[in-house]
């Protein structure tokens, strides 16, 4: 783990593969904002990752298409949770803010934002 690493390339890393296929900009920032919300509940105590998670998908069910969706959706999410544990445990940072920007067609560069710390 590499601390000084951009923000940008540690949401890359956890993402695996959900940043590496999408077919629109919309797409990708969508993609983008779940792994922000994955990685923001990942810097929390067990318990208040449960319940971000169990809130997180409660707003999220009247967007899915089936319970098989929503399923696939919370284990994406616990994917992302492990891969911040994992890869990330001493970065313990919310991010305020990630935007998806498209360079060319099918390219894309990520700009993302720690919040600051106040004194």
């Amino acid at each position: 783990m590499n601390i000084d690493q951009k923000i940008s390339e540690m949401l890359i890393n956890v993402s695996g593969e959900l940043l590496k296929h999408v077919e629109s900009k919309q797409e990708m920032q969508a993609h983008l904002d779940l792994v922000c919300n994955a990685w923001n509940m990942a810097i929390n105590s067990e318990l208040k990752r449960k319940r971000e998670l169990k809130s997180f998908l409660k707003k999220q069910k009247k967007y899915a298409p089936n319970i098989e969706a929503l399923k696939g959706l919370e284990w994406e999410i616990r994917r992302i949770m492990k891969a911040k544990d994992r890869d990330y445990p001493k970065v313990n940072k919310r991010i305020v803010s990630a935007e998806a920007v498209e360079t060319s067609k099918d390219e894309y560069i990520i700009r993302a934002f720690f919040e600051t710390e106040t004194i």
